[in-house]
Order: structure tokens, then C-alpha cells, then sequence
């Protein structure tokens, strides 16, 4: 005969896990490309340095040159030949605002130190890689 194994209950509960770059953090250890480290006590630092980049719309340039190709061949009919090429410049103005660069996070457990970098893209992706480091340090110093 044999006995039946007593229930143990379900694994414990990690938490979530997080990605900042090539490290994945859940609410026991950092799991880095060089080793684990345990997240208890862990301290995160931030370096942001994003450059903000302006260009022409693609929509702009797409618009001014319709607008080109219109005036010219709409120019042995009409005089105003000018006219669609000054509107064609008009749309030139408009521009997009982004932004590109490193997002550099330090962290450092113990005697273990490990930088992981990503890049943002845009102002919103920036604030939510930040709130995914303020949560791993939220998890640090439970």
C-alpha cells in the first residue's frame, strides 16, 4: 500500500516579472545576463539622456510634393502655377517632435554591479520605463 503524497500547496508567489533591457526582475531575484542576484536590498540608479529630434512630417513632404507635381501639370492651363507650389511649401513646416537615446540603469546587489541600457523612443516610453524601474526598487526594499 501505498501513502498519498500530502498536498503542499501552490509554488509561492514571485510577483510579476519586469523587463528593464536585458535584465528581468520578479520579487525574488534579478536575473541578469552575467548571473542571479537576490533583489532584497538591491539599489537602482537612472541615467536618462534622451536627445529630442525634429523633422519634417513624412505626411508634409508627401503633400508638397502632390501639390509640385499639380502645379505643373495644371501650369499650361492656369496661372496658378504659384499658387500650388507656395501651397506645396506650406505644407514643408510641418514637423514631428520625438526623442532617442539611452536609458542607463545601475543596479547593484551586494558586491554584484550590472548596468543594463534601453533605448526610448518617445517621452511616454521614457516615463514607462521609469515607472518599470520604480517598481523593481519598490520590490527591492519590500
Amino acid at each position: 500500500m501505498t501513502l498519498p503524497v500530502p498536498y503542499s500547496g501552490a509554488p509561492a508567489y514571485n510577483g510579476p516579472d519586469v523587463l528593464i533591457g536585458d535584465v528581468r526582475v520578479d520579487g525574488v531575484a534579478i536575473y541578469t545576463p552575467v548571473g542571479v542576484w537576490p533583489i532584497q536590498g538591491s539599489r537602482w540608479m537612472v541615467l536618462s539622456q534622451p536627445i529630442p529630434l525634429t523633422t519634417t512630417a513624412g505626411w508634409g513632404i508627401g503633400l508638397a510634393v502632390t501639390c509640385t507635381v499639380l502645379g505643373v501639370i495644371m501650369a499650361p492651363f492656369t496661372c496658378g502655377l504659384s499658387l500650388f507650389l507656395l501651397f506645396g511649401l506650406f505644407f514643408l513646416t510641418a514637423k514631428t517632435h520625438t526623442m532617442s537615446g539611452p536609458l542607463i540603469v545601475s543596479i547593484q546587489s551586494g558586491p554584484y554591479h550590472y548596468m543594463a541600457q534601453e533605448l526610448v523612443y518617445s517621452p511616454l516610453h521614457a516615463a514607462e520605463a521609469l515607472q518599470r524601474v520604480n517598481f523593481a526598487q519598490a520590490l527591492a526594499n519590500r
